[in-house]
């Protein structure tokens, strides 16, 4: 009995075995990575592949290389991708879409020829992507084939009439060109065209102020300042052009408008306004700084500017307890500021401590003055 319950339990044994190995010899690896692959688990489907046995001549090898050439792909192993779609090609694989893979895949191990030779391939397909259009171009201007490059995108523009990413390109390659003119008439479609967001617009401006194009700058700055009209960097920028324009009430008005969003362009609306002599304006915008010791500093430039030698002279408390006066710029500032008042004994006394070399001559001339006036008054320069 014990021999027969035995000789049962081991045929059970030997058929579920037989069963299990039916089961695993009918499963298909390659089927089952590609639906892993499309579901975005893509080591799990390369896991999967693993699992081919790749001398079973029944594989569907064109998907088995096609899927292993784009999970390559996705793990940014170009040169192995590639490998793999040309054997999908060698077994028999006809979609040119994989041509447009391999391409992108060439462009980013930088071998543009090899980019323009499979876009090529590509065919009828990539005739109808704009991103192929833009890759071509890209890879002829890589290869310092501005003409093509610039052809391609002619093209471009033509074909996809709303697609205005092509225009943009193209200004970058007139602007490196030093075709400023035509880059400017880009800039200006694209504006007017394009939607165009804050940070784009600033590329297009910064890039006309560095090829030193300030009028077009300005011009386009003003218009897309209206358009984002909550744009401290647009104002800042529009700061900058003015001040290269040698318009500083216009710098200042602008950089007095930054502040209002961000307080960190207050000091600068302060300097501005001061150089352009509005000093009143200037001492407004400098009482809005947080920063004690740079308010006081600035405001010493201020008066020092706007002839109010008096408030110097009454800070030098202020400033030695700020420290300020270590700089000896500011002690020279408050030196003359003393000598502007004719307290020619406290000039001496800060003139004695400086010791820079390069206000050592200021410092001399200011002593001369003072023996000037102490000697004979109509000889004072004050």
């Amino acid at each position: 009995m014990k021999k027969i319950l035995f000789a049962i339990m081991l045929l059970a044994v030997t058929l579920y075995g037989a069963n299990v190995k039916k089961v695993k010899d009918e499963i298909d690896h390659v089927a089952l990575a590609a639906l892993l692959f499309k579901d975005g688990h893509t080591q799990r489907a390369d896991e999967e592949l693993k699992k081919v046995d790749i001398e079973d001549k029944t594989i569907d090898f064109i998907r088995f290389y096609t899927l292993k050439a784009l999970i390559a792909t996705k793990d940014n192993l170009y040169k192995e991708a590639n490998n793999y779609f040309l054997k999908a090609i060698e077994v028999g694989q006809e979609d040119k879409s994989i041509f447009l893979y391999m391409a992108q895949n060439e462009f980013k191990m930088q071998k543009y020829e090899n980019t323009i030779e499979y876009l090529q391939k590509a065919g009828e397909i990539a005739e109808q992507k704009a991103s192929t259009y833009a890759l071509r171009a890209e890879s002829y201007w890589r290869l310092q084939k501005r003409e093509k490059a610039l052809g391609v995108l002619a093209q471009a523009i033509e074909k996809f009439k709303n697609d205005y990413s092509f225009v943009k390109q193209r200004f970058n390659y007139y602007m490196s060109l030093e075709l400023y003119q035509s880059a400017a008439e880009d800039a200006a479609f694209y504006i007017n065209n394009a939607v165009l967001d804050e940070k784009n617009a600033i590329r297009f401006v910064m890039a006309l102020k560095k090829a030193k194009e300030i009028e077009r700058a300005i011009k386009f700055a003003e218009e897309l300042n209206l358009r984002f009209n909550q744009s401290v960097e647009l104002k800042v920028l529009l700061a900058h052009l003015y001040i290269e324009k040698g318009m500083i009430q216009a710098a200042a008005d602008f950089f007095d408008k930054a502040s209002i969003r961000d307080e960190n362009f207050t000091k600068e609306s302060a300097e501005m306004y001061r150089r352009a002599k509005k000093f009143v304006l200037s001492l407004y915008k400098n009482s809005q700084l947080l920063d004690t010791k740079e308010k006081l500093k600035q405001r010493v430039a201020i008066y020092l500017e706007y002839g109010e030698f008096e408030k110097i002279a009454v800070s030098r408390s202020a400033l030695q307890r700020s420290s300020l006066l270590e700089d000896e710029n500011i002690r020279y500032a408050l030196a003359y500021a003393y000598y502007m008042i004719k307290d020619f004994d406290a000039c001496e006394k800060e003139l004695k401590k400086i010791t820079n070399s390069n206000l050592f001559q200021k410092a001399s001339e200011l002593r001369k003055n003072i023996q000037k006036c102490k000697n004979d008054g109509w000889e004072c320069d004050i």
